[in-house]
């Protein structure tokens, strides 16, 4: 699985138009949008669950409506490396990019775009695609980095990749941490058919 997406109708769609487009400006702006809502939903499920604090802190115009806080509060909670920061971070200045600027291109020499893609890099000394919820690598290659556009879309799928592992990997609406054997042993479809989860 190399889009570590919510099984909802209009991520499927968002996924379904980035890639029948092929558009730069649609990569990067639905493609920020799916990780504005992995992210998002990523510290819904580390924090307590009282939705009046919630929203009052994570929706638009609030402490925490804008993606490169909730990316910040992530990494200071240890859900990801200073590498997965920058380069969450690096995907949300590119969106901005495509957003504010009508000429946007992958092609373009401004300079803060350009820092923004060195950013990207994620990908660097990987030949796969990680399983998007426990282990090692899955069996899906990591597509060859042709141009800018693929690096972007590459490192997307790896940042949605590293927000479902760090979901799963703890107990929702706590900081607890759960064990590989159950992560496993709740994402398994043949231990969840018998019952078998903690």
């Amino acid at each position: 699985m190399t889009w570590a997406i919510f099984p909802r109708e209009a991520h499927y769609q968002a996924v379904a138009e980035i890639l029948a487009t092929g558009s730069p400006r649609v990569v990067a702006v639905v493609g920020v949008a799916l990780l504005d809502e992995a992210v998002t939903r990523t510290l819904r499920e580390r924090f307590r669950n009282d939705g009046n604090i919630l929203n009052n802190l994570l929706n638009v115009d609030k402490p925490l409506g804008n993606l490169g806080p909730k990316i910040d509060i992530l990494y200071l909670m240890e859900a990801f490396d200073e590498k997965v920061r920058g380069t969450l971070k690096g995907l949300a200045t590119v969106r901005n990019f495509f957003a504010h600027h009508l000429d946007a291109s992958f092609d373009s020499s401004d300079d803060k775009f350009l820092k923004s893609m060195r950013r990207l890099v994620l990908h660097e000394n990987k030949t796969h695609y990680p399983h998007h919820l426990h282990g090692g690598d899955g069996p899906h290659p990591i597509e060859p980095l042709i141009d800018k556009k693929t690096t972007f879309l590459v490192n997307l799928k790896l940042g949605l990749i590293m927000l479902m592992r760090d979901r799963v990997s703890h107990i929702i609406h706590s900081n607890t941490p759960r064990t590989e054997e159950q992560i496993k042993q709740l994402y398994t479809p043949t231990a969840r058919s018998t019952g078998q989860t903690t």
